[in-house]
């Protein structure tokens, strides 16, 4: 996408929320935290139809929770999920320009591609069944789906950024010792991704618990981690991105450990030097 000039206000009355617009765009985004939902009640844009992204961390070592989803007015359904999903911390909010229909189908595409890229983990049980949309309508709403991408992506959520979009620089870096052989690639938000066919140690050391140790008994459970087969090592099945180099090191390693250091280079520097240079 070209260049864009976004303006981000802050409303005057000591609200806890923000307000993003496009120029020469219709939509309007509303960056909402969850503590913050009471303080839209005045504004008349509440009975709006949207499409919302509600964000939250989570414990463990890897991926930030999401849901998506639409809404004809999108303040009730806040303070509906602010009763019945505990994961979320913030929530941001497209209106403007769009209709129930377009809106529907904005959901549809949003939650199809998240799944796809799979940035976040995924709340949502079921993905939407594509709706029909006139052929112009879809074209139109596609655009705006564009602007979508790229607000949320400036807002520092990449939910629709793939891998290769989203590389700090074309350096490989790697992580060994014993039952580990990793190969990863370190993205524009400091987050570190550990690719398919990386080795992670089987043993863990005694002081070794928390967010970490959390992540492997997951990776265990659905299959991130197959055994390899030489009684060491699990096999990572897929990509996988970690929020941090340091949380990529201590699950793969089974260890507390600075990843920072830890990650080298084919050259043996280690990403804090190269960072630092």
């Amino acid at each position: 996408m070209k260049n864009q000039i976004l303006h981000i206000i802050l409303p005057t009355d000591n609200t806890g929320f923000k307000i993003a617009e496009l120029e020469n765009w219709p939509g309007k985004v509303f960056i909402v935290p969850r503590a913050s939902i009471k303080d839209l009640k005045d504004r008349t844009e509440v009975n709006n139809p949207a499409i919302y992204f509600l964000f939250g961390d989570n414990d463990e070592a890897t991926k930030q929770k999401l849901y998506i989803g639409e809404t004809e007015t999108f303040l009730n359904r806040l303070l509906n999920h602010d009763q019945n999903k505990e994961f979320w911390n913030l929530a941001v909010i497209f209106i403007g320009g769009i209709d129930k229909a377009k809106i529907k189908y904005l959901e549809y595409i949003s939650s199809k591609e998240a799944k796809e890229i799979e940035r976040y983990d995924l709340e949502n049980n079921t993905i939407p069944k594509k709706p029909h949309l006139a052929e112009y309508n879809e074209i139109a709403t596609l655009d705006y789906f564009e602007k979508v991408k790229y607000i949320l992506s400036v807002l520092g959520f990449p939910v629709f950024e793939n891998i290769k979009q989203s590389l700090s620089d074309s350096q490989f870096y790697y992580l060994k010792g014993d039952g580990v052989r990793a190969e990863a690639q370190l993205l524009n938000d400091s987050s570190l991704v550990i690719f398919k066919g990386s080795l992670a140690r089987k043993r863990e050391t005694e002081s070794f618990w928390g967010w970490s140790q959390a992540a492997r008994k997951k990776f265990i459970e659905d299959g991130t981690f197959a055994d390899s087969g030489d009684g060491i090592s699990y096999n990572y099945t897929r990509d996988v991105i970690f929020k941090s180099p340091t949380a990529a090191a201590a699950t793969t390693l089974g260890r507390s450990v600075n990843g920072w250091t830890a990650w080298k280079d084919g050259d043996g520097n280690t990403l804090d030097e190269n960072l630092r240079k």
